[in-house]
């Protein structure tokens, strides 16, 4: 009777540092998922920052402000402006507006 209960208490005492473990492990990995859950965070809203900065940057003002300053480019008047369309679009192979 005596080496069953010391066969029982060595198995009570083997569980006891499996839960134990498993726990601290279970622990361990819910910080790590926390944490990677932090960096999808900031990455999102580093994402939406990029974003916002490209269509900042994309705007036709901007566009036009740096053409005309650092390109020298201006608008072309009315009547130097040509449209040319496609040749299925009409009988001409290309077609003037004034």
């Amino acid at each position: 009777m005596i080496k069953l209960n010391i066969y029982l208490a060595v198995i009570l005492i083997i569980c006891g540092l499996g839960i134990v473990t498993s726990q601290h492990e279970a622990r361990k990995l819910f910080i790590l998922l926390e944490k990677e859950q932090e960096l999808a965070d900031q990455l999102a809203i580093e994402w939406n920052q990029l974003l916002l900065e490209q269509r900042t940057w994309a705007m036709h003002g901007h566009v036009e402000k740096i053409a005309r300053g650092k390109l020298d480019m201006v608008v072309p008047a009315p009547l130097s402006i040509r449209i040319i369309l496609p040749d299925h679009v009409s009988n001409r192979p290309y077609k003037e507006f004034p």
